[in-house]
């Protein structure tokens, strides 16, 4: 008799183990899904501010050129902005050159 209740309890935890097995299972298959969903979202969100950074810049050098009243670090920033354009107009420069020759 004791050998009998013994078995159906080894059998009775087999079952409760198989049972959180299935649950853990489930679960890992949720948390998959919401981090793939995460992961998508964060790419949206990334995606997002490289747009919002390539406006802001925009705005930026559209109000160096009118030339509005500018803070120090605007006014940083348009002096940055006017040494890349002559930076890249003696570039050119040097490109048509060497074409002439």
């Amino acid at each position: 008799m004791e050998l009998e209740q013994y078995i159906q309890n080894i059998e009775d935890k087999l079952q409760q183990l198989f049972k959180k097995l299935q649950q853990s299972q489930a679960d890992n298959v949720m948390l998959r899904e919401q981090l793939v969903q995460q992961q998508n979202e964060l790419n949206r969100q990334q995606e997002n501010i490289a747009s919002l950074d390539e406006k802001l810049k925009l705005t930026r050098i559209a109000t160096v050129t009118q030339g509005a009243n500018l803070s120090e670090d605007e006014d940083a920033f348009r002096k940055e902005v006017r040494g890349k354009i002559n930076d890249y107009i003696k570039e050119i420069d040097r490109c048509i050159a060497l074409l002439n020759s």
